[in-house]
């Protein structure tokens, strides 16, 4: 069958970026499918069970408190992968917003958000973060806060820049000469050319998202035990490193997997919306 769309030839050509989406697929149906298909709960104990190995009945073996290792990373992956969609949506509606006050009205409200978004990119994203948090406290909803906050920089700049350089065509002067409102320029003229660039920054953003969220549930500060987010799993096996390494490589290859994945999906979309390629 024969593909029409070259943005989509282009993006399945790289094959290791097919290969990281069809990975991703599969996690996020795992994450938000597996906990209706598992028979155990995540928080269920049996000290008689604590330590076990792998097996047929524990895919992953057991914690130290005889939870089911498997059943908590499938649990954790809904709940990280939450707060990290949670929060790029939040970077992305707050980014967009900006974006688009900025490039589009310039002048002084164009100086007074960039400004803004220059003292924030003058501050690590995971110590703003660490911040949000230590102001909100802790929890889901607060951490995807947080994370949303540290990603609002990316999108607010590059839709900013995408929006200056679109309103300088021929097509929009001329809406604007004849009277089309602000409105329906943006949403007619300018919003497609800035979605491509979107979905692109979206999609690596979800990994740095994940990152940052694990990190303030490593750091305790985050999503608190005994909840089994990928970060506070990963907090709770360091202390049994030598003694039970799976406690530690289990959420840390999840983490691993799902940014690396983000990633190589997010470079083949950029390839494939980007307008040398398609020419």
């Amino acid at each position: 069958m024969k593909i029409k769309s070259k943005k989509l030839r282009i993006f399945l050509s790289r094959k290791i970026s097919v290969l990281a989406a069809l990975v991703l697929v599969l996690m996020t149906f795992a994450a938000f499918a597996g906990p209706y298909m598992t028979s155990r709960s995540p928080y269920e104990q049996d000290i008689s069970l604590r330590f076990e190995g792998i097996s047929r009945e524990h895919w992953l073996g057991t914690d130290y408190i005889g939870r089911d290792m498997f059943t908590r990373i499938i649990h954790g992956g809904q709940i990280s992968m939450g707060i990290a969609l949670f929060g790029v949506t939040i970077g992305v509606v707050i980014g967009l917003l900006l974006g688009f006050l900025s490039g589009y009205y310039s002048g002084i409200t164009d100086s007074i958000i960039s400004r803004f978004i220059d003292m924030l990119m003058a501050i690590p994203g995971l110590m703003i973060a660490t911040i949000t948090v230590a102001i909100l406290g802790s929890g889901g909803i607060n951490t995807g806060i947080a994370v949303g906050l540290s990603t609002i920089p990316s999108f607010m700049r590059m839709t900013r820049a995408s929006v200056i350089s679109i309103k300088e065509t021929d097509y929009v002067k001329s809406c604007r000469i004849i009277g089309v409102s602000d409105i329906r320029i943006i949403m007619t003229h300018i919003m497609p050319g800035v979605l491509p660039l979107i979905a692109v920054t979206f999609t690596l953003n979800l990994g740095t998202a994940l990152l940052i969220a694990s990190s303030l549930s490593y750091l305790g500060i985050g999503v608190n035990p005994p909840t089994p987010e990928w970060g506070a799993l990963l907090s709770s096996g360091r202390h049994m490193m030598l003694s039970w390494p799976l406690g530690v490589i289990a959420p840390g290859i999840a983490i691993t997997l799902f940014v690396l994945c983000t990633s190589l999906v997010g470079d083949g979309l950029r390839d494939a919306f980007d307008p040398k390629s398609i020419e």
